[in-house]
């Protein structure tokens, strides 16, 4: 029970944290925070009996995390909102990795860089399902009749916490959500993979 997840928002009920059970009643206890969303569970001691917050919000902090985006497969993957970018259908994470538009082996060729350049970077480098990434191998999109979804790009800004739709529903969090937050959907793994018929050509 104490361990338990609780959304930490600040004083603009703007969310910046996760936290457990345990710190969210210390910084009660303490008043640095105050309860915005209660369980119908109680934490009980000899001297006290709190109902377990859900949500609650720092006094006396009023900004939120805010840096230069993090270069990553799971942010390039998050950037892509899990979506591939090859045949447009949206997958579980497990199904999912990422793939370089101009592979290692045509990329000096292509671009007349050295590795050393952007090769591995937010530019190169798209959310791909592993049908996709492997059929496609290492030639060109455009030798095989394949268009991006959209050109990838470095993102200014992304959410500091990406939280299930599942569990922002189940904790009631999602009111809470809609700054600094992306919400994703747990999909389930694909049995089958979509059509190849069924292949988006948006450039």
């Amino acid at each position: 029970m104490l361990t338990s997840e609780v959304l930490v928002l600040n004083a603009g009920f703007i969310p910046i944290r996760i936290t457990s059970v345990k710190e969210a009643i210390c910084l009660l206890t303490s008043e640095k925070a105050v309860s915005v969303l209660e369980e119908d569970r109680y934490v009980r001691s000899p001297s006290l009996s709190i109902r377990i917050p859900s949500v609650i919000s720092v006094t006396g902090y009023s900004s939120f995390p805010r840096k230069k985006v993090a270069f990553s497969k799971l942010n390039v993957i998050y950037r892509d909102d899990m979506v591939c970018q090859y045949c447009g259908h949206r997958f579980s994470m497990r199904e999912l990795t990422v793939d370089h538009v101009i592979p290692r082996s045509r990329w000096e060729a292509v671009t007349g860089r050295d590795l050393a350049g952007d090769f591995s970077s937010w530019k190169n480098l798209v959310c791909a399902c592993r049908w996709c990434n492997s059929r496609k191998g290492n030639r060109l999109i455009s030798e095989i009749g394949w268009a991006l979804l959209r050109e990838p790009f470095e993102p200014e800004y992304m959410p500091h916490l990406v939280i299930s739709h599942d569990k922002a529903e189940k904790k009631g969090w999602l009111p809470f959500c809609s700054i600094n937050v992306k919400i994703i959907d747990v999909i389930p793994d694909s049995p089958i993979h979509p059509s190849p018929h069924t292949r988006a050509r948006v450039i």
